[in-house]
């Protein structure tokens, strides 16, 4: 099968749960036999390649709005295209690039599918959302042949946003669980980790906070940040302000092959975000066996509990209460760290994910 792969974040040109699922997802179906291609938008066409056995095809990006590429040459690259593709693949309604694909779609081009990455943006201001999420992304989705969500809950926010349930597929969300396994016997350290863009959705700031609080009563706590983004310059300023420098390591970027062993080495994963869809990384910290404390944002609550803490949004106390509670019993961190290794290894195998992706792509061609 020709599939062309379509998003506006692709790891390693941008570091985040869309670019590095849209790269895994490529890599495993080209392993699978089929021909992928991957379309996205940079800031510089001359950009190194990226060491894929899938083809990636750059387009410059013109500019920037709310997080999201913009490129108008796009439209007319994908159109002429997509007819040499059996279908299309794209990532999230809340780029550009998605959009484009729902113009085509309905202009009777190749078949689409789209995979909701969460409906909230972390990024666009809610008022923009509200205008959005109803007008644009609803049409978007309507447009596509087939929606990919990764939970029950998901799918229910999209049925109650007017798409038709019949169109929706359940798949979750998976990583390797061959390469994110636990290391037995490790050290603790009180070893903090969170891994994210730095922008509003993420709810950087209440970790930091939560953080200096943790480093009252344990000043030999260490929160390691990974990411960058907008917001990054201004989190660093509030980490100087709080005198936390010395507690905290900051880098913008870890090779995706060296993951495993930073979250083997962490107590406690961290995810404060505003809204999510299911991250990966909550799943990969789970099947290192790292506990986590995570937000009670809907879609998450059956996947962490028993495997770690759940708290409400905008509550730096709540963080770190939870996290203490954690580092201070590690019996305790044990059993929830055990509990989310097997349910990560039981429900959200990658190669499982791959084989049901597969076949919602042989139904709808063999639909056309």
């Amino acid at each position: 099968m020709k599939i062309l792969r379509v998003t506006s974040d692709l790891y390693p040109y941008v570091i985040g749960g869309v670019g590095i699922h849209t790269h895994e997802m490529s890599t495993y179906q080209v392993r699978a036999g089929h021909d992928v291609s991957v379309i996205t938008l940079i800031k510089k066409e001359n950009d190194s390649n990226p060491d894929t056995i899938y083809k990636v095809i750059k387009m410059k990006k013109l500019f920037t709005l709310l997080g999201n590429s913009i490129s108008p040459s796009f439209l007319l690259k994908i159109y002429k295209i997509q007819p040499d593709f059996d279908i299309i693949h794209a990532h999230s309604h809340l780029f550009f690039t998605t959009n484009v694909c729902a113009v085509l779609r309905r202009l009777k081009s190749t078949p689409l599918i789209i995979t909701n990455h969460g409906l909230i943006s972390q990024t666009a201001p809610m008022w923009i959302q509200r205008l959005f999420i109803p007008t644009v992304a609803k049409w978007t989705y309507k447009s596509a042949d087939k929606i990919i969500c990764y939970t029950i809950h998901e799918k229910d926010e999209l049925v109650k946003l007017g798409i038709d349930p019949e169109k929706i597929a359940v798949i979750h969300n998976g990583i390797n669980t061959d390469i994110f396994v636990p290391k037995y016997n490790r050290v603790r350290a009180n070893k903090i980790l969170w891994i994210g863009r730095y922008i509003p959705g993420k709810g950087v700031q209440y970790l930091i906070d939560a953080f200096a609080i943790i480093v009252q009563s344990h000043p030999d706590a260490h929160l390691f940040m990974i990411g960058d983004g907008p917001q990054m310059e201004e989190m660093q300023q509030k980490i100087q302000d709080l005198r936390l420098s010395m507690h905290i390591t900051q880098k913008t970027f870890i090779p995706n092959e060296d993951l495993p062993a930073l979250y083997q080495s962490s107590d406690v994963f961290v995810l404060p975000s505003l809204s999510e869809g299911v991250p990966r990384t909550i799943l990969e910290s789970m099947a290192c066996g790292i506990p986590v404390v995570c937000t009670d944002l809907p879609q998450l609550v059956d996947l962490v509990d028993g495997a770690g803490l759940l708290v409400p949004t905008r509550d730096p106390e709540a963080i770190a209460s939870a996290i203490l509670k954690i580092i201070k019993n590690p019996d305790y961190a044990a059993k929830l760290g055990k509990t989310g290794t097997e349910r990560i290894v039981k429900y959200y195998s990658w190669n499982d994910t791959v084989k049901k992706t597969l076949s919602l792509y042989e139904e709808v061609v063999c639909r056309q």
